[in-house]
């Protein structure tokens, strides 16, 4: 119970701060900006085109991949200060024999900025292809292989000669809250639609008898899922309510899963093992920061039809 109410304690305090940060969503971020010396960050707008994703399944498949989205340029003169909008890409070999980079993928200046319906400077319907980041390095569809990947990162570059990326801009800015969307990345793979909400059986770490319920898989783009709750119901049972959330992730690279290990919320260290059986995912999951590891348990996650996927 200790712990449970420490989660709470700091739940709350971040809900006020951000209930006092956000009043005003379109200029909250300037509150930021005074305090770190009048900044600027790259917020997405609009809808996105495409998939954040570069489909290997086959050449014609990787021909027609393509992403655009829209951004606006958020300062302290909506935009105004902006000079410049940079994208670099960095190529990321599965294998660690050919990664290179980063290098230049496009540049837009004042020219190619125009107000957005926030009244904010922006550029619409930015379409990156597959051709426009493999060929920054000389690759074919061919050179690719399923889980390389292309991280593009976003800079802007002020009047006055500052520069600003996602290296230092706040998380508060890099969060989902603000929208900031300096950096993103278009692995390599093949579409992949795991999303849904899935029947569970378990363990918990507490003697409650057991985990039976539901949970989410959450998509979030190429290929890359996160579950809505981590602990797989244990955290209702074990300290009657919460879940547990942080950095984990797992990828489906062309119906191959790996899970990643990872940080949550509150700072600790996880694992994950996993194994299919029949027609359950079952998984392995253990907190071992916490104390000595008492955060653990097994879950089934049922998919009716068979899981399908194999796994790294």
């Amino acid at each position: 119970m200790k712990y449970i109410n420490k989660k709470l304690s700091l739940v709350m305090i971040f809900a006020v701060l951000v209930v006092f940060s956000c009043e005003d969503a379109s200029k909250a971020p300037i509150v930021t900006f005074d305090s770190a010396g009048h900044g600027a960050y790259v917020r997405h707008i609009g809808t996105d085109a495409g998939a954040l994703l570069i489909n290997v399944q086959t050449q014609s498949d990787f021909d027609a991949s393509s992403f655009t989205y829209s951004v606006e340029f958020v300062d302290e003169a909506q935009g105004a200060n902006v000079a410049e909008y940079v994208l670099n890409v960095e190529y990321v070999d599965v294998n660690g024999v050919n990664s290179s980079g980063p290098t230049e993928l496009r540049r837009f200046a004042t020219s190619d900025f125009a107000p957005s319906e926030a009244g904010f400077m922006s550029v619409s319907n930015i379409t990156i292809t597959s051709a426009d980041v493999t060929s920054k390095f000389g690759l074919t569809y061919t050179d690719l292989s399923p889980g390389d990947k292309f991280i593009v990162t976003g800079q802007l570059v002020m009047n006055n000669g500052m520069s600003f990326t996602s290296e230092n801009s706040s998380a508060t800015v890099n969060g989902t809250a603000f929208q900031g969307f300096f950096d993103f990345t278009l692995p390599a793979a093949c579409p992949s639609n795991l999303e849904g909400t899935y029947n569970i059986t378990g363990t918990d770490f507490c003697g409650g008898g057991g985990v039976t319920g539901t949970v989410d898989i959450v998509a979030l783009g190429g290929g890359s899922y996160s579950f809505s709750d981590w602990s797989f119901g244990s955290y209702g049972i074990c300290y009657g309510g919460g879940s547990a959330s942080g950095d984990f992730t797992f990828v489906d690279v062309c119906k191959v899963v790996t899970i990643n290990d990872g940080t949550d919320s509150f700072g600790d260290s996880w694992t994950f093992s996993s194994v299919i059986s029949g027609n359950d995912w079952v998984i392995t999951w253990l907190n071992f920061t916490y104390n000595n590891g008492v955060e653990n348990g097994v879950v089934n996650i049922n998919f009716p039809g068979g899981v399908p996927f194999t796994l790294n």
